[in-house]
């Protein structure tokens, strides 16, 4: 993904290279180093990982125990718990990648994939809002995590394609160029690619807001806390928590496959100042709530403060102060935000420890707020946490668990020694035979830099040059796309159409539930309404009961039925949006690799690949013309490091 400050051309030496004088990737870490780490954190034997499973695997034991035994009320705020922590962390990583914020490079997979398992998990429970909602906040993770990582595929189908691979590492290798959608790095590609990032992006932020907003509405529903702050709260701690979620697992990652110099101590740093920014404006809102309940509230809000503070719910309060929110104030000491061992205890402590704020927003009475509903609660939250990190070994198995793309696009930006070496004299580009197919005519031209291949591409490029260009890079290239004048990909309009369908057809089968529900029609639905007991029952069965049944017996009248469609719709058309840009990214692959591919033998290394054009202009076309025009260049303005004609020997002009 494309942004300011990772565009090639910065001064390695700049203030951007690094933030408050710390580093934000190793000193020695290159384009082939950061691909050879994480190709091999996933190809690697498992080794010392297998105890991981192990505990992982005893911890779905315990919650496979433990899950009949939960009440339905605490089953419900775990469900809450993980749709925090799913919201939480696509905020986080959505509002990263829309801001271009380069330090995102290492934990943006992290995030991504956390909010995948966690909104995944969350559907294991009772739910406490609308099953839209939900299913939007799964499908805009979904589509993120999966676009992002299309480069990352790629270089793993290469890794396994280059002939040492056996056995099931073969399988692995069909598996990854299925996956991969025809990935060939063009400067089409990436600019489909950088467009339809930052639209799933955007949608994911939508969804995360609707779900919480769907969230605390359905909060105030069934309980006394009716407080305008609520929404925010709910925000502000879906953030923290997904924060302190990413903190963990970073350190662990950091520690487990030693990727220091991809995930650096300016990193901890960073996710320590964040946790403790949100975490002051939680407490923000919870002292806000208790003063205003003290100076300005009437007899029902201090009792319920009452009860938070002295009675029943003081065990499921307190555990939320405690650990959730006054244990971040500890990053105020800047040796303990930096530790690695302080920042992932406490981003551990305060994930967990704001679950109680759930359980206080759930109507479970005294027995599901004192110690031993607590306890209860806990264990099922534990087991629940093995569900998840074993998914997460089992996806790390599969993916690299930092984006390859975005972190070699940070190293040609900071690093001055992640400059490409010169191909060496013996690699193997030649052609593959194609039946009925004589060879094809071209070359192949490999640059160190962006730049230097931007400046061959302005000396070849002419409406009537005899030649086609196309340039392939490791990361996203703006430069050469603009000098290749190629044409801009449509997607947001796909976006825009998935998402106004998803919310028409949204709306179109709720006026039908209203139909059918109603045989006199949508008039009658407030009479009955009106008669519907109140408040309803817990726990909600939208998923068996919608639309028949839930518009009457949750809301009093239909107009506030009707209003109260708005989120799970807006949550609709988020899901709309990603289905259609998701199409959109499909088709933009398949276009962006219309012509001469370079073979694996390049991957990893600026190509410009030239081709006869196609029309009259085509018939003048002459390679060696053309390799002594680029050897002419001056050595830093567009001078290639090597030149191949695939259709001869594949040996370097």
């Amino acid at each position: 993904m494309s942004e300011r400050v990772l565009q090639p051309g910065s001064a390695p030496g700049s203030e951007a290279a690094s933030l408050y004088g710390a580093p934000v990737i190793g000193a020695g870490e290159t384009v082939f180093s950061i691909g050879a780490a994480l190709t091999e954190a996933v190809v690697a034997p498992l080794g010392r990982r297998r105890l991981a499973f192990a505990g992982a695997l005893l911890l779905v034991v315990l919650w496979a125990v433990l899950r009949p035994a939960v009440p339905a009320a605490l089953a419900a705020a775990a469900a809450g718990w993980w749709i925090g922590l799913a919201a939480g962390c696509l905020l986080i990583s959505g509002l990263l990648l829309l801001a271009g914020v380069a330090w995102r490079c290492a934990i943006g997979r992290l995030a991504q994939t956390a909010a995948l398992l966690c909104a995944g998990l969350a559907a294991l429970h009772p739910l406490p809002l609308h099953w839209v909602s939900l299913a939007a906040l799964f499908a805009a993770g979904g589509g993120l995590w999966a676009a992002a990582l299309l480069p990352d595929l790629a270089v793993l189908r290469d890794r396994l394609a280059t002939g040492y691979a056996t056995g099931p590492d073969r399988r692995r290798a069909r598996l990854y160029r299925a996956l991969s959608s025809g990935w060939c790095g063009s400067a089409l590609q990436w600019r489909a690619w950088d467009r339809a990032c930052r639209g799933f992006a955007l949608l994911a932020i939508l969804a995360a807001v609707a779900a919480l907003f769907d969230l605390a509405l359905a909060a105030s529903l069934r309980t006394d806390r009716h407080d305008t702050l609520l929404p925010v709260a709910l925000l502000v701690e879906a953030v923290l928590s997904g924060a302190g979620l990413t903190a963990a697992l970073a350190v662990a990652l950091r520690r487990s496959l030693r990727l220091d110099g991809l995930i650096t101590g300016r990193h901890l740093d960073i996710l320590g100042r964040l946790i403790l920014a949100f975490g002051l404006a939680a407490l923000y809102c919870h002292v806000t709530e208790i003063v205003t309940a003290l100076l300005y509230g009437d007899a029902a809000e201090r009792a319920r403060l009452t009860r938070r503070l002295l009675g029943d719910e003081a065990p499921a309060f307190w555990t939320l102060m405690l650990a959730g929110l006054l244990s971040t104030q500890l990053f105020w000491i800047a040796p303990i935000r930096r530790s690695a061992l302080a920042l992932g205890l406490i981003g551990a402590l305060v994930t967990a420890g704001l679950g109680a704020d759930h359980v206080l927003a759930a109507p479970i009475g005294a027995a599901g707020t004192d110690l031993a509903g607590l306890s209860t609660a806990a264990a099922g939250a534990l087991g629940s946490a093995g569900l998840f990190a074993l998914g997460l070994l089992l996806l790390f198995r599969l993916v690299p668990p930092v984006s390859i793309a975005e972190t070699r696009q940070l190293a040609l930006v900071h690093n001055p020694g992640a400059a490409l070496r010169a191909p060496r004299v013996g690699l193997d580009v030649r052609d593959e035979p194609s039946p009925g197919r004589g060879p094809r005519p071209g070359l192949l031209a490999v640059f160190a830099s962006e730049a230097e291949l931007t400046e061959a591409v302005r000396g070849l490029w002419g409406p009537d040059a005899p030649s086609r260009l196309d340039a392939f890079g490791p990361v996203p290239m703006p430069e050469a796309s603009a000098a290749l004048h190629a044409r801009e990909p449509s997607l947001n309009r796909f976006a825009l159409s998935g998402a106004f369908l998803g919310a028409a057809a949204f709306l179109a089968v709720r006026a039908m539930g209203f139909a059918d529900a109603m045989p006199g029609g949508l008039a009658d639905v407030a009479a009955l309404a009106s008669s519907a007991s109140w408040p309803p029952s817990w726990p909600p069965s939208w998923p068996a009961a919608w639309p028949a049944t839930w518009p009457t017996a949750w809301l009093p009248s239909w107009p506030l039925a009707w209003a109260m469609a708005a989120v799970p719709a807006l949550s609709a058309a988020a899901m709309g949006g990603v289905l259609g840009l998701g199409i959109a990214l499909v088709a933009a692959l398949r276009t962006g690799r219309s012509g001469r591919v370079p073979p694996s033998a390049l991957a990893g290394r600026f190509v410009l690949a030239i081709e006869p054009a196609t029309g009259p202009s085509g018939a003048s076309f002459n390679p060696a013309a053309l390799a002594r025009r680029l050897n002419a260049l001056p050595a830093a303005a567009g001078r290639p490091l090597a030149l191949y004609d695939p259709a001869a020997s594949g040996q370097p002009r």
